[in-house]
């Protein structure tokens, strides 16, 4: 190894931060003298770091931080060139393949700037002509691609938004809102017939529960944003305003623990009009 390689400092190119990067990664996991713990990691330990990373770069950029998105990033692209070095010891193949394949792919999707397509209109005829490659490639049902691990909300917006493609989709937004009517009055009728700690009746109330979420971030997809986004801000929102409520009582040596639900319900009116 390079003795400079590991140097602190920025690197001239991105070629030579990647040889860094990969030299870092070289030196923690040297039978020898690299470290125990990274020692230890294997692919499915990596799977959580993985999460891990790329809610924080995600956080990052949702919140548009520059050094932020710049320090998650950097994380994220430590733990996936990891990643590829324990592919390498266990299946001969690493980083240069990766990269290699993604590159192939990319321009066998993009036809309409590396090859002979023409009279691309615009960003929707290029994500429907970019499927059909995919499916033609793959040879897979049109859901298939969308990954079951993803979280449920981004997944369901995925899944709807792939089946519209194909046409299978509400006609316009005041049917999604019926929809969703429809799905709560299922709930409210499953509710209603008591007993709900029972086994069949919790079965029952998380598929009407489900119905009601999934026609819930539909409807946000079609309004244009995803559920994820719409329940991120809202769960934003939650803390803020209960840390307005936790403040308020701070001022009177009061915790919320401290005082009856009525001045709770107080706080978070006065928290709802101040935050």
């Amino acid at each position: 190894m390079d003795s400079d390689l590991l140097k602190p400092g920025p690197s001239p190119t991105n070629a030579r931060a990647l040889e860094r990067l990969e030299g870092l990664i070289e030196a923690l996991l040297d039978p020898e003298r690299g470290c125990p713990w990274d020692r230890e990691q294997t692919l499915d330990s990596m799977t959580e770091n993985l999460l891990e990373e790329t809610y924080e770069l995600r956080e990052a950029l949702l919140q548009n931080k520059a050094e932020d998105i710049k320090e998650e990033g950097g994380d994220l692209a430590f733990i996936l060139v990891f990643i590829a070095r324990l592919t390498q010891a266990k299946w001969s193949w690493g980083l240069k393949d990766m990269l290699d394949m993604a590159v192939d792919k990319m321009i066998v999707r993009h036809p309409h700037v590396f090859g002979q397509v023409t009279g691309v209109k615009d960003s929707e005829d290029v994500l429907k002509r970019w499927h059909q490659i995919k499916r033609a490639k793959k040879a897979q049902g049109l859901l298939a691609s969308v990954p079951v691990g993803a979280p449920a909300l981004t997944r369901c917006h995925r899944l709807g938004a792939k089946a519209a493609r194909v046409g299978f989709d509400w006609v316009n937004i005041e049917d999604v809102r019926k929809a969703l009517a429809s799905e709560l009055n299922e709930l409210d009728a499953e509710i209603a017939k008591g007993d709900l700690n029972s086994a069949e009746s919790q079965e029952r109330l998380i598929h009407e529960l489900g119905d009601v979420l999934m026609a819930t971030a539909n409807l946000a997809r079609r309004l244009g944003f995803s559920g994820e986004k719409a329940l991120t801000k809202a769960n934003d929102r939650f803390v803020r305003r209960f840390q307005y409520m936790e403040n308020a009582l701070a001022k009177n040596n009061q915790r919320p623990e401290d005082v009856t639900p009525d001045e709770l319900e107080r706080l978070w009116s006065e928290a709802k009009k101040m935050v």
